[in-house]
């Protein structure tokens, strides 16, 4: 059966998972296709029998990007089994569900789901739940694959784990989501580039999920539709992309997505590691995500002895 699996994924970690879910599928026989969104205008749904839709979690909400390319693209899903994935850090709130319905909205049938961890690379969180997802997330992932198989084979239930349900994930990260992020984009300033030490090399304008940097007149554009994300700001290879500290990036990160937050309002289990906050480094320049254009990765290195 042919299956593709469409994934937004700018450090790896949701491609991991991906991957993980098509482990499962091929041992059943079935030959899925994974299209990143970097390249969504090579996705055709009409192509496959069964799809998959996946996506980290910004700010207790499916990315952006990828709730507004579905919404806007003119693909029919009517009839089409779909299945979703997400990955987040301290809190996915209910983004499993979001995700869903909007797939549902577009027609589809979503027959199930799953919420992976990841760790997180946003700059102010940077190294929180270190090295997830980790071999036992991936093993879960295939077996939701595989879970999937038996259900598009002979209707076989899914696990509870797998089934999606409204109710999961609390209501104050779901509504503190959307409400942060509007402050954010308030108050955070868009990135700044300094032309004198740009190369035009094109990373950020290949990396950017929303189309916000063009390449015009020699220079690099800001064009004013930033989603916060910062993956311009670490891929550039020049460090020729300003971040500059505000409220929204910052101190509010650190009272809402604290251990003890993650703990009592997220779905932090308590035999999870959390981590150590690596923001100073970050910020400092001292730690570089590494880099990898065709296979993106959430490792990375210190630059100077710490």
């Amino acid at each position: 059966m042919k299956t593709g699996i469409f994934t937004f994924s700018q450090t790896g970690n949701t491609l991991k998972v991906a991957h993980a879910i098509a482990d499962g599928l091929e041992n059943h026989g079935f030959k899925p296709e994974i299209i990143r969104y970097l390249n969504r205008n090579q996705w055709c749904p009409d192509n496959y029998e069964l799809i998959g839709i996946g996506c980290p979690v910004h700010d207790n909400r499916p990315a952006k990007c990828m709730i507004e390319f579905l919404n806007k693209c003119s693909y029919n899903f009517k009839r089409k089994k779909v299945f979703v994935f997400i990955t987040s850090e301290s809190s996915p709130a209910k983004s499993l569900w979001h995700l869903a319905r909007t797939m549902e909205k577009k027609g589809a049938e979503v027959i199930g789901g799953i919420q992976v961890r990841g760790m997180s690379t946003y700059p102010t969180m940077f190294g929180i739940f270190p090295n997830r997802p980790d071999d036992n997330d991936l093993s879960i992932a295939e077996k939701f694959g595989h879970e999937i198989a038996c259900r598009m084979r002979s209707n076989s239930p899914l696990s509870n784990d797998f089934k999606i349900n409204k109710n999961n994930g609390g209501i104050f990260y779901d509504h503190l989501g959307p409400f942060l992020k509007f402050i954010k984009r308030i108050i955070t300033p868009d990135p700044e580039i300094d032309k004198e030490k740009c190369t035009l090399c094109g990373r950020c304008v290949y990396e950017c999920p929303v189309d916000n940097l063009t390449i015009d007149k020699g220079a690099i554009k800001v064009n004013y539709k930033c989603e916060i994300c910062y993956r311009c700001w670490h891929v550039c290879p020049q460090e020729a992309i300003t971040l500059k500290q505000s409220p929204g990036n910052g101190v509010v990160e650190h009272l809402l997505y604290s251990k003890k937050m993650a703990r009592y309002f997220g779905n932090m289990n308590p035999d999870e590691v959390y981590g150590v906050n690596l923001y100073r480094e970050v910020i400092a320049r001292k730690i570089r995500l590494k880099y990898n254009k065709k296979n993106p990765t959430a490792e990375y290195e210190f630059k100077y002895k710490m």
